[in-house]
């Protein structure tokens, strides 16, 4: 099967599919054969996959950037991320197990030094249109960029005794990897619900922090999120805003940055986890009984 993974940029938690899964699943278990499509990690429950193509699902989850998909005999559905996906999909809820990329757990990492009190994480597109890089060397925090290859975000999040992330895969995968974490309400609300989605089958309760726009650009731009549109003329123009000093880093975002440093971290509980991992890992099994030996037959004839 095909692994499909959101690649319009590279992104943390896109590119942990093809970080993880191989790690898996090897052994020739994916191929560039599209006629069946493997959905793990993300919010890549659409309704323009191929209709005529399986789609595997396991632990990806719904966001509303697409129509609701049209659930069929083509969808074979191990789990979904959470219980807001299976509620909009019309699942059972026992079919919300968690987001896949818990799964990390099973995966042998290096150990490394906490050299870093607190670490951030924004959300991509606050790293490509926000200063926020600027206002952590001003704060003297870590800057931890979505874009950086899997193990090197890896490296610094391990590496820290709090991680305060804008990004939704920052927060579960330090969650699975019990690094604390502080979320930060997305700027864009677009990119807000699915972190109940995820939450819900931990049972825990997101306490947010807000930080408002780092620069001018971000702050214009949250006048149009109804009209997107005009939020991607803005950030087609983002070279020339910048060099107008819209690029400026805004002292209310230094001060909230400060502010939510100095947090205490949250974590799921150690049971809820627990739970969650060993579920996934039945389902792991279940799939590769299910798919192994057709896997191992394309690999042989290649």
């Amino acid at each position: 099967m095909k692994m499909f993974a959101f690649s319009k940029v590279s992104n943390f938690g896109d590119q942990l599919n093809h970080w993880l899964w191989p790690k898996l699943l090897p052994g020739g278990f994916f191929t560039e054969n599209d006629e069946r499509l493997f959905l793990g990690i993300g919010s890549v429950l659409y309704d323009s996959h191929p209709a005529n193509a399986e789609k595997v699902v396991f632990g990806a989850g719904y966001a509303g950037y697409s129509a609701l998909p049209a659930i069929d005999e083509t969808w074979k559905l191990y789990f979904v991320r959470g219980k807001n996906t299976a509620a909009a999909l019309n699942l059972p809820e026992d079919m919300a197990v968690g987001d896949s990329g818990i799964l990390i757990r099973a995966v042998k990492l290096p150990q490394y030094e906490k050299r870093f009190r607190v670490s951030f994480m924004p959300h991509y597109e606050s790293a490509m249109f926000g200063s926020w890089e600027k206002i952590c060397n001003k704060l003297g925090i870590n800057f931890i960029d979505p874009r950086w290859d899997v193990d090197v975000v890896l490296e610094h999040m391990l590496s820290s005794e709090l991680l305060v992330s804008e990004a939704m895969h920052g927060v579960i995968i330090a969650d699975a990897l019990r690094v604390p974490w502080k979320a930060i309400l997305p700027h864009d609300p677009n990119h807000r619900n699915k972190w109940q989605d995820w939450a819900s089958v931990l049972d825990l309760n997101i306490d947010f922090l807000r930080l408002g726009p780092s620069n001018a650009l971000e702050w214009l731009m949250s006048f149009f999120w109804g009209k997107r549109r005009f939020v991607y003329a803005l950030r087609k123009r983002r070279d020339k805003f910048f060099s107008f000093g819209f690029g400026l880093p805004l002292a209310t975002a230094i001060g909230a940055l400060k502010t939510a440093s100095r947090a205490n971290g949250q974590l799921s509980s150690d049971t809820s986890i627990e739970r969650v991992t060993s579920r996934m890992l039945v389902e792991l099994d279940r799939l590769k009984t299910d798919f192994a030996p057709a896997a191992l037959t394309a690999s042989g004839a290649s």
